[in-house]
């Protein structure tokens, strides 16, 4: 490890000089491990938490609340991650909020109270808010501007193994050895993406040396709120599947939906690194209207074909749609503002995504309710997905969206 820390500057350049940059760098990769770290411990926690709470004698609705915080927490650190970069450091407050993650992660099993446990979830929130917004924006700095969408596809790839392994390793975790375990797994890879975090060089965002809009626009982005409106539908539609799928297989008798994710993965594999590339010559009109009618299509096998082998490949059809669209709208939110402004967009498009999923939530389990079956929200989800496509068509249609914003280039503003 170097003795000083090498600083990541943006040198002024043409974007289109180089058709073909290279992409892939040491400093690249290790933001590709980092969030696989990040999200492996996140996702551990999706399946046992709420029967580790239930097991201390929380009530249902304390364990409602307790997951509500961390939601919470998560959307308050968003919006504050682009002044604590600036103030701190975009390196430095990844690291902290790394080291949030870890401490929360730890007061489940050394604290436990049910104050504490909101505590927990609350500082957890915080982190993974934190971490996971600086991670996007950073790693765009380092992103040769031509290869955005391929490289942020890239970028996801960790998140994704980690949706993909993270929920059966904390099942068996829990299951063979106990919660101590469990949470002992989840603070290791808050530790391990901290200290893998210390090899990063001193990255200081263009966000970073412009001052702060006057008002409500230091704190949200509004010029990333179109296609940020893109994400936040694609969560109301997606919760679907990953909030409800599980009871929908118990209501129909299909068994553990467990593989339905593990499949997906494939799918979500095979856009992520095929799709960027498709998105970065041919712009946004290539993959998001496209991955929106296969997304469809898979939610709607779940309806028409509620078996085990059209689920498998419903499966694979919804790890394309999802995988394509997720980083293309990221890219597309990050290219609608100026690179000063890319944290601030980051947190706006991670935000969207968090409401789509609270409320579509809410909203499907509501309808499900009313008709007394979840087959219902199986349907809500395409027409939803309509919904997008037609926002989509509304916001870009009438002409091509330009791949970057004015001052896109890796010269900043």
């Amino acid at each position: 490890m170097p003795s000083a820390p090498t600083s990541i500057t943006q040198v002024p350049d043409n974007p289109f000089t180089n058709p073909k940059p290279p992409l892939w760098n040491l400093t690249f990769v290790t933001f590709i491990v980092i969030n696989f770290c990040i999200f492996f411990g996140f996702d551990m926690l999706l399946p046992t938490l709420s029967l580790y709470l239930d097991a201390r004698g929380c009530s249902k609705e304390e364990i409602g609340l307790i997951f509500a915080s961390f939601a919470a927490s998560s959307v308050v650190s968003r919006l504050m991650t682009t002044r604590l970069s600036r103030w701190l450091g975009a390196t430095r407050v990844l690291r902290c909020g790394l080291a949030i993650c870890l401490v929360g992660s730890l007061m489940f099993f050394l604290i436990p109270h049910r104050f504490f446990y909101a505590l927990a979830r609350i500082l957890h929130g915080a982190g993974v808010g934190l971490t996971s917004t600086l991670m996007v924006s950073m790693a765009a700095q380092v992103i040769p501007p031509q290869r955005l969408g391929e490289g942020l596809g890239y970028l996801g790839l960790g998140a994704t193994v980690a949706l993909a392994i993270g929920p059966l390793v904390g099942i068996d975790l829990y299951d063979d050895f106990g919660y101590k375990a469990m949470f002992t797994s989840v603070a290791g890879c808050s530790l391990l993406a901290g200290l893998i975090s210390l090899r990063l060089p001193f990255i200081r965002l263009s966000s970073d040396l412009a001052p702060d809009p006057p008002g409500l626009k230091s704190f949200v982005e509004t010029r990333a709120l179109g296609p940020s409106s893109l994400i936040f539908i694609m969560g109301a539609s997606s919760c679907a599947v990953s909030a409800y799928l599980a009871i929908y297989c118990q209501e129909l008798g299909l068994g553990n939906a467990a593989v339905f994710f593990v499949v997906s993965t494939i799918g979500t594999l095979s856009a992520r690194t095929t799709t960027g590339r498709i998105y970065d010559r041919y712009g946004p009109m290539a993959v998001i209207p496209p991955g929106a009618v296969v997304f469809s299509m898979s939610v709607l096998v779940l309806v028409l074909f509620p078996s085990k082998v059209p689920m498998t490949v419903a499966a694979i059809f919804y790890g394309l749609g999802f995988g394509s669209i997720f980083p293309a709208v990221q890219a597309l939110t990050l290219s609608s503002v100026p690179s000063t402004r890319r944290t601030a967009a980051s947190a706006v498009f991670f935000i969207c995504f968090d409401l789509g999923i609270g409320l579509g939530t809410l909203f499907l389990g509501l309808l499900a309710g009313h008709f007394a079956t979840y087959r219902v929200v199986y349907v809500a989800s395409p027409i939803l997905m309509v919904f997008l496509i037609l926002t989509f068509f509304a916001l870009y249609g009438r002409k091509k969206p330009k791949p970057l914003c004015p001052g896109h280039g890796r010269g900043g503003s």
